[in-house]
């Protein structure tokens, strides 16, 4: 690898660029310290039947967040909801897919962790890179799990924060003896496709969430 960074020293520089466009979306929620928003979640995967859902999202940065519902509550922490600090240079190794071309607004970025906890996934984000905003993340893991969210923005005071994110899944079916909540349908292959549709509204933020809240009872 290293006689190939030296025959190829173009991407040394593509992956400090890379590195910019992390830094730059740092920068722009670095005053985000918190926010809670309403969630309506609805499920489209054709192994799991349940109804639309409704719960309320507290998030705290650097990483605490908490659901609360009334009722039981599927929820996909992965590409669910909105982390800004979520992908930190120093956390993976980058590389610049697609250098921007003249005029062109977006680039991608692979991103591969480097800590232990997160290894045996790969990520591929899409971010605009005129208002530094992550519209894509794509996410690979072992076992052929896959997932790509499509996220929306809306101005909330004086952030950009999700209104809503489109989750596409596709991961292998494996049976199960247990006994479910919900409905449960036979896949037509041995894949399961689906998505899984998030709306985000009634935002608060920066009201001072304290770290007792996301404490588990």
């Amino acid at each position: 690898m290293l006689v190939f960074s030296f025959l190829l020293p173009g991407w040394t520089a593509a992956d400090e660029e890379a590195s910019r466009y992390l830094d730059a979306i740092e920068k722009k929620y670095s005053g985000l310290r918190d926010y809670t928003v309403d969630v309506y979640v609805h499920f489209d995967i054709e192994t799991f039947k349940a109804p639309d859902m409704q719960a309320r999202l507290y998030f705290k940065a650097p990483d605490k967040m908490k659901i609360e519902s009334k009722k039981v509550f599927f929820f996909p922490k992965e590409g669910g909801y909105f982390n800004p600090g979520l992908f930190k240079k120093e956390d993976f190794e980058i590389k610049l897919l697609e250098p921007t071309t003249e005029g062109g607004t977006e680039v991608r970025l692979k991103m591969i962790p480097k800590k232990k906890e997160m290894r045996g996934r790969e990520f591929v984000l899409g971010i605009d890179r005129k208002n530094n905003l992550v519209k894509e993340i794509a996410i690979s893991q072992v076992g052929g799990r896959e997932a790509k969210a499509g996220i929306e923005y809306d101005r909330v005071g004086s952030f950009e924060l999700p209104k809503h994110i489109s989750l596409t899944l596709e991961f292998p079916f494996m049976e199960s003896n247990e006994p479910r909540g919900f409905e449960s349908v036979e896949p037509k292959s041995n894949r399961v496709t689906g998505k899984i549709e998030i709306t985000y509204s009634n935002y608060k933020v920066n009201t001072g969430l304290e770290d007792v809240l996301f404490k588990s009872k």
